[in-house]
This record gives structure tokens, sequence and C-alpha cells, in this order.
């Protein structure tokens, strides 16, 4: 086996942990995965794994091995890269991870057009609202959308939407008379249901005036998905609190509008994270792609007017 690929092969079952795993990404056998690396270290004259029936870790030999590894792959990707033009025409595999609701409105839309540009390049997307280990399922590059956590991983911001407050046209028609969040129907709220609480707390700032308001959100109605509780909203069953691409569709097409249009929640910030090294080649080249369809997805003032 040629010294890159198992140097690849090496790094994918430390990442892994597991030779199953591992073999399972690059399709093929567990029996060759561990002859693979048998090999490998009989080669290199040393133990890379501690072997245990219940775990599999990485030995110092194997630590040390693994940095310098990483460090000559990348390297000589990165010269790859500059020799086959990479940047500009990508191909093979690229996997992504991103939220369902931003994939059907966003993603899934914008990705015919970015592989059409580039046809030698294939991708394995996962959509799944809850966060996806991309270093165990081998991801090259995720969407997040909110805060993120403190990490290992790097991150790089490419969108920030206003979140606002949206509802039917008879909904928001009866509620017209109304000039504070705090003033809205408490059980009418629509909203996120959350594993550690059955509740959610809102928090809205007058664009004018700055002052805030914070209402505590435990309506009659949740649900796990953002388009839920979109439906919910243009059946008239209440309200939502949502960013522009999310509604957009709906607020084109007239089933949703703007309430209390003076009033805005923080804005969401849609991060891209991958797991080492500079964003760069078929990974730079799609978040790049999202961003400008992000943009596509921003109402006008005279759209929400």
């Amino acid at each position: 086996m040629d010294r890159l690929d198992a140097m690849r092969l090496f790094i994918r079952v430390a990442d892994t942990g597991s030779f199953s795993k591992a073999a399972a990404d690059l399709d093929i056998g567990q029996p060759t995965v561990s002859r693979r690396i048998q090999d490998l270290e009989a080669q290199l004259g040393a133990d890379l794994f501690l072997r245990t029936t219940r775990a599999l870790s990485l030995t110092e030999a194997g630590e040390k091995f693994y940095a310098r590894a990483r460090s000559i792959l990348s390297d000589f990707e990165e010269a790859e890269a500059e020799v086959r033009g990479l940047d500009n025409e990508p191909f093979g595999q690229l996997r992504i991870t991103v939220p369902h609701s931003l994939s059907r409105v966003v993603i899934a839309p914008a990705l015919a057009s970015f592989m059409r540009q580039y046809p030698d390049l294939s991708l394995d997307v996962i959509s799944d609202d809850t966060y996806t280990d991309i270093v165990q399922e081998g991801v090259d590059l995720a969407f997040r959308l909110g805060d993120l956590a403190d990490s290992s991983l790097m991150a790089k911001r490419i969108a920030v939407t206003p979140r606002s407050l949206w509802a039917s046209p008879i909904y928001a028609a009866q509620m017209s008379a109304i000039e504070s969040p705090a003033d809205l129907p408490p059980q009418d709220a629509l909203h996120l249901r959350h594993k550690s609480a059955t509740h959610s707390n809102w928090v809205l700032t007058h664009m004018t005036r700055g002052n805030r308001v914070e209402l505590r959100v435990d309506g009659r109605f949740r649900a796990s998905s953002g388009d839920m509780l979109i439906q919910a909203a243009q059946d008239g069953l209440g309200y939502i609190l949502a960013p522009d691409w999310l509604v957009c569709e709906k607020v084109r097409s007239g089933d949703l509008v703007r309430l209390l249009p003076d009033w805005e929640a923080d804005a969401l910030p849609l991060h891209v994270v991958w797991s080492g090294g500079k964003l760069k080649g078929k990974a730079r080249l799609l978040a790049d792609h999202i961003t400008e369809a992000m943009k596509a997805q921003e109402l006008s003032k005279k759209e929400v007017a």
C-alpha cells in the first residue's frame, strides 16, 4: 500500500477509534483495515494502537506519528491542489452535515448549481437537526446554526440573519392593536421543543427605542421541526419567532406576514465547522456558494412591509 494511503487509513482509524468504523467510511473490509495497519506498524517498527476488547487508543508512538502524518498529508494536499488547480476545479467526495430546515430551504436548492459547476465533485449530505460528530462521521464541513460551544474544531461565521415574529395575515389582523410582544397571547406561541425544557425564552428589542422584552414561551404547540411550526403559523394557530431564510417562501407567497415589525430578536448566526487546518479547496468553495445562497433568502423592507 502507498505510504500516503497508509497514513490516510491510519488517521481515519485514529479519528474514529475503530477499525470497523474506518472500514465502513472507506467502504473496505475490516480485516483489510486491520491487516494494513499491522503492515504499517511493521514498516515503522512500532505499535501505533493499544488494542483492548472495549477500546482502541493511540500509543505514545502513535500520537507522535499521528501529528506528523497529519502535517505531511496537509502539505501534500496543498501541493496537489496547486498543481491540479483544486480551488477552481474540485474533485472527489465532499461530505457535509446540515440542519434539516436549512437543508430544505437553502442548501438543497443551491446544490444543483454547485454540482453543475463542478462535475467531478460528488456530495454526501447528512441532514440532521442533532449535532453530528464530524470527526467520527468523516464530515468535511458542517453547517451549524446559533452560537457555538467552545470546541477544538475550526469555525467560520458565514451569515447572520435577523429574527422576527411571523403569523398568518388573519392572525396578524386580529393582533393589530397590540404594540408590544408582552401583550401577545402566550398560549399562541409556536416554539421549538427542547429535550431539557418545556419552554423557551424569547428576548425581543424595539428597533427604535431599544427597550427589550423577555417572553417565557410555553404555548400549546411545540415541535422539533421548523417546517411544522411554519405550517402551524400559516394555519393561524399562532405566531413564531424565525429568521428570514426559514419563512421567506411563505412571506413572498403571502401566507405569512411580519407581526410587530418594530421588534426583533437577536440575529441567528450560521457557521461552517470543520476539523482542522485552513478552510480550503472544495469545502471553501461550497461555504462561499452557500454564503451567496443565504443572501438570496434575505427579505427586503418592501417584502415585509
